[in-house]
Parts: structure tokens; C-alpha cells; sequence
């Protein structure tokens, strides 16, 4: 892949996030996930979190499969890969808390039935 096309893919996928409007919403619900998280209401699917973290770091580690120093913009393929695979992770995570989320609202006055004997 040379130069022009990768970043014509990467425009072209930066393009389609903006036309997605929950895109936007799923962004901005990832403060509330980490909140929730840390107050212990959220527990979210571990290997979601895993699979999404293990990406980012490996997008932050100065270690590649294809290295950017030897390769170029070629090096970046490997790490665009990788953050395309966390990124469905992530993704499946923040959709399961934004149904949750929605579960919390829409139940919030519900409370547990009780028995009553008389």
C-alpha cells in the first residue's frame, strides 16, 4: 500500500465516523463507562477491556511488527490494523453499557416487590 492510498483509507474512515452521529455518542459516553466503572455500578465484559487495552498499548509501544524507523508509512499499517481490532472491542463494550445505561433510566423507579403475607 503506498502513501497517498493509506491516508486516502485513513480519510476515508475519519469521514465515515463523522457522518455516524452515534459515533459522537459513543465517545462521549466513555467518561460515564469509566465512572461508572470506578463507583462499582458498571462491570463491564473483561475481555472487551482487555482486547481494547492490549491495542493501545501496543499502538503506544515504541515496539512494531512493521517499524515505522525501517518501513516508512508502510510501518503504520501494522499499527492502523491493530487500532481497527481494538477498536471493535471497544466499540462492543461501550454499546453494552449504553444499553445498560438505558436499562438504569428506564427502570430507576422500580423498585424490588416485596411479599406480603397477610
Amino acid at each position: 500500500m503506498n502513501k497517498s492510498k493509506f491516508f486516502k483509507v485513513a480519510g476515508a474512515a475519519a469521514m465515515k465516523a463523522q457522518q455516524d452521529k452515534s459515533f459522537f455518542e459513543k465517545v462521549k459516553a466513555f467518561p460515564r463507562l469509566i465512572s461508572a466503572f470506578r463507583k462499582k455500578q458498571y462491570k463491564p465484559e473483561l475481555s472487551n477491556l482487555f482486547m481494547g487495552i492490549i491495542a493501545v498499548v501496543y499502538i503506544l509501544s515504541p515496539i512494531d511488527i512493521i517499524p515505522e524507523a525501517l518501513f516508512g508509512p508502510f510501518g503504520l499499517i501494522d499499527d492502523f490494523g491493530i487500532l481497527m481490532f481494538g477498536m471493535k472491542y471497544f466499540d462492543k463494550e461501550i454499546i453494552n453499557f449504553l444499553q445498560w445505561e438505558f436499562n438504569q433510566k428506564k427502570y430507576k423507579d422500580i423498585e424490588d416487590a416485596k411479599i406480603i403475607e397477610e
